[in-house]
């Protein structure tokens, strides 16, 4: 791995024996899961969203994506030491299958209720917004240090080690720099069509948008590493120690149920606050197997993508979207990818 040196590590007082111990540290995986389709959790939803927010039901689908993350993780990730499934009094139907069919130890997957997380904080929920769940990660009891964060529809497509994430006890960040969003040409026309009132302001809570507030909070006001949609490394003590200094931040953000355009990306404070103190490596972003319903026309070069090894990692997005005979080859591909990592007692409804 190439590692870029614009912002050179810079080693905060400790001996060089002090990291050598740190190369390689404990590493956990924190998966965000939520089964959209579970009718107590739709009636929670009915009785704290407007039916604007309902309409969005897919962001909150669950179609069994989170068991190939989870054997990609076996397959591919061996060094991850626990894996902690965050979710609202919800637990995937079969998660217990891996653990049965020994390709894990008993504890090695851990369900986080959202209790857990939010103690002291019970009036902010039910939440059903990731932005806020993902700033409260910091507070799973027994999280490593060092963890990596995914959605459940991510996997890992070929095999990694340690330091792909983490470099002397250090996160790698993935991503470019990026001009604030005032500096685009596009919100120079449309702030000029805004005052001719041909057009509303914009008030979409957009991942850019979100990404470029985490930056500014961490200082950073000319430019801002936009990160893609992929599993993020981060290391709990950062985060502990910013929100229990900034107790207003932390609450501001977490009282939102849904996304906001007041809220900030958490992955994004923090990967700029590490940045700041020269804590962290810079690398280009990597390419990924993607695949959504809109781009139904990809899918044959998705499952050629997901059956080589040159995409570090692979996203099924909305897999409720597409068709019966799409979603049964996603299905085989995923199932030839991760063979025995796979339990075969795992059924899908499809």
């Amino acid at each position: 791995m190439r590692l870029n040196n614009r912002y050179p590590v810079k080693f905060m007082g400790e001996s060089f024996e002090r990291l050598d111990s740190v190369i390689n540290p404990q590493i956990d995986a924190v998966i965000a899961w939520v089964d959209g389709s579970d009718p107590k959790h739709f009636a929670k939803m009915q009785e704290h969203l407007d039916g604007r927010m309902l309409g969005k039901a897919t962001r909150y689908a669950n179609n069994g994506e989170i068991y190939y993350c989870i054997a990609s993780i076996l397959k591919f990730a061996p060094f991850i030491r626990r894996i902690w499934i965050v979710s609202d009094n919800q637990k995937p139907q079969f998660i217990d299958e891996f653990a049965k069919a020994g390709l894990c130890e008993q504890d090695f997957i851990q369900i986080i209720d959202h209790t857990v997380l939010f103690a002291g904080f019970e009036e902010v929920l039910p939440t059903f917004n990731a932005r806020t769940i993902e700033a409260m990660f910091w507070r799973i009891p027994e999280l490593s240090e060092h963890y990596i964060y995914l959605n459940d529809d991510f996997f890992m497509n070929r095999s990694l080690t340690p330091d792909f994430f983490f470099r002397n006890g250090m996160p790698v960040i993935f991503g470019k720099w990026a001009p604030p969003q005032r500096w685009r040409l596009k919100t120079f026309f449309r702030n000029a069509l805004r005052v001719q009132k041909a057009v509303q302001p914009n008030k979409r809570p957009t991942y850019r948008l979100a990404h470029e507030l985490g930056a500014r909070i961490a200082g950073f006001t000319k430019k801002f590493l936009l990160v893609d949609h992929l599993p993020h490394p981060m290391r709990k003590s950062t985060q502990q120690a910013y929100y229990q200094s900034q107790p207003e931040i932390l609450y501001k953000q977490i009282k939102f149920r849904t996304r906001n355009i007041e809220q900030y990306s958490p992955v994004a404070l923090i990967n700029h606050l590490e940045i700041a103190a020269r804590n962290a490596y810079i690398h280009k972003p990597v390419d990924i197997a993607y695949v959504t319903p809109h781009a139904l026309l990809f899918i044959y070069r998705f499952a050629q993508q997901v059956r080589s090894h040159h995409r570090v990692f692979g996203c099924i997005q909305s897999l409720d979207g597409f068709s019966g005979p799409a979603v049964r080859l996603i299905r085989k591909v995923m199932r030839q990818k991760l063979g025995q990592f796979l339990p075969e007692t795992i059924t899908f409804n499809d």
